[in-house]
């Protein structure tokens, strides 16, 4: 499978809704511009509507299919993306041109009732990458700064929902650490124990867990072999848990800019797929994560 395989004309009458809080910035215009002409997504864009149409004609694109409702305050904006997507008339959440803080304080207030009981939410990163023989999902790179145990359950199930919904049926997890020894000096390793343990639990259903595992050994059969490390998740991994955002964020940037990767990003845990792009992120991943999430929310 390839993330532009989600790249693909659907029925107006199947194509699901995304909102998007003060659509006015050129890299949100364009994504939305070419989501509506390779026919992904409906829109609609919360702002001022002569702003939001002004920088499509700057920027020379068109989106005047798209649904306009007018909205000048950052919050307010946020919030009422947040209560349509309540409403249903929306199925998926796009960052726009507001502070993430923001954002995610709407996605959070217990009144627009996107988040489940029990559940948290978290960025899932799915990458191509030209030197890995499948598609590698890297979790959380974007969302939680520094998860408990019980947090990174909850990111995992996330993760794991994901995989499943793009036909991973049995995914393989490695809980990436600095070492493949539990230390008393690093937390995290103790808790990758753990989570292994809980693998073997079927807390994760059909999922296999394995951890601590070094990052070469996770993804390197020839690394678990030298290091002398037996781990039936070493060099096929589906999904890797870093223990913390740090970690997360710089392999993402790292797959990105040093190994020429392909991604798409997507928030789990709420209601509904969120979708929050980042500045520095392509026009093509930009258009991946929509199309990703827009798969997700017609998966139900």
């Amino acid at each position: 499978m390839k993330l532009h395989d989600f790249i693909s004309p659907i029925p107006d009458s199947r194509r699901k809704t995304v909102v998007v809080p003060l659509a006015n910035n050129p890299d949100s215009i364009r994504c939305i511009a070419a989501s509506l002409e390779k026919k992904i997504a409906k829109f609609i864009l919360l702002g001022e509507e002569c702003k939001i149409r002004n920088v499509a004609l700057q920027e020379g694109v068109d989106i005047s299919s798209a649904e306009f409702i007018q909205e000048t305050d950052e919050q307010a904006a946020c919030d009422k993306a947040a209560q349509i997507v309540g409403d249903g008339r929306a199925q998926v959440l796009m960052k726009g041109l507001v502070q993430s803080a923001t954002f995610i304080r709407a996605i959070l207030h217990k009144e627009h009732g996107l988040i489940p009981p029990g559940k948290l939410i978290s960025c899932v990163s799915v990458f191509e990458i030209p030197t890995y023989h499948k598609l590698l999902f890297i979790t959380d790179p974007g969302v939680n700064i520094a998860p408990s145990l019980a947090g990174k359950v909850l990111i995992l199930q996330n993760a794991i929902e994901l995989a499943t919904k793009m036909g991973v049926q049995h995914p393989k997890i490695a809980c990436v650490e600095a070492v493949e020894k539990v230390s008393a000096k690093m937390p995290s390793t103790a808790e990758a124990q753990q989570l292994k343990a809980m693998g073997q639990r079927g807390v994760f259903g059909t999922a296999l867990v394995d951890g601590p595992l070094g990052f070469d050994v996770a993804i390197s059969k020839k690394a678990a072999v030298i290091k002398q490390v037996e781990s039936p998740v070493a060099g096929d991994p589906d999904i890797l848990l870093l223990p913390e955002i740090v970690a997360a964020n710089v392999l993402y940037k790292c797959l990105v800019w040093f190994a020429h990767a392909t991604v798409a990003s997507v928030v789990i845990g709420a209601k509904v797929p969120i979708i929050l792009p980042s500045r520095s992120d392509s026009e093509e991943s930009k258009l991946l994560s929509v199309a990703l999430a827009v798969h997700m929310a017609s998966q139900g």
